[in-house]
């Protein structure tokens, strides 16, 4: 397809990508991006978060804020995907004081928390031995449950 008539578009490479990281060739994906940006594509936030969905998978948190840091350097605000990407890496890393700050950070910026935010928090708050931030984020969670972002709102938002 590179090479014939019918040129591969950004959005050919970014669902390139995706399944990449779902197959969990991490050299491939990064491969891929990098091809992406030598052929002139401008990544987008769909790119940037499907990457760092996919790295946060792997397991590597340097190359989620080398992405970020690229991210917001082109312009490109970060929205609630990359924030619950980046909040569960940095808390599976066993970083919950950054997690939480860039939960405050996502908030603050008018982002609206959803209930996989809260469940990651919860999670690594848990692991890491902090139960009183921990149930204090439970407790949040119950209050404003029902103005969260849910699992039928990411779905409607990626078609």
């Amino acid at each position: 397809m590179k090479h014939g008539k019918c040129k591969p578009d950004l959005v050919t490479y970014n669902t390139i990508i995706y399944i990449l990281g779902k197959d969990g060739q991490a050299d491939a994906t990064f491969h891929e991006f990098v091809t992406v940006k030598d052929l002139g594509h401008v990544p987008d936030i769909i790119t940037y978060n499907t990457l760092i969905n996919n790295f946060r998978r792997f397991g590597r948190l340097d190359l989620c804020l080398m992405l970020f840091q690229e991210m917001v350097g082109r312009g490109i605000e970060p929205d609630l995907l990359t924030y619950t990407a980046l909040i569960d890496s940095f808390g599976r890393m066993g970083q919950v004081e950054e997690a939480i700050r860039l939960f405050h950070e996502m908030k603050e910026k008018g982002c609206k928390a959803s209930i996989y935010v809260y469940r990651s928090l919860i999670s690594n708050l848990k692991k890491a031995g902090n139960m009183n931030l921990a149930n204090k984020l439970s407790e949040e969670l119950k209050v404003c449950g029902s103005n969260l972002i849910h699992p039928k709102d990411f779905n409607s938002k990626r078609r």
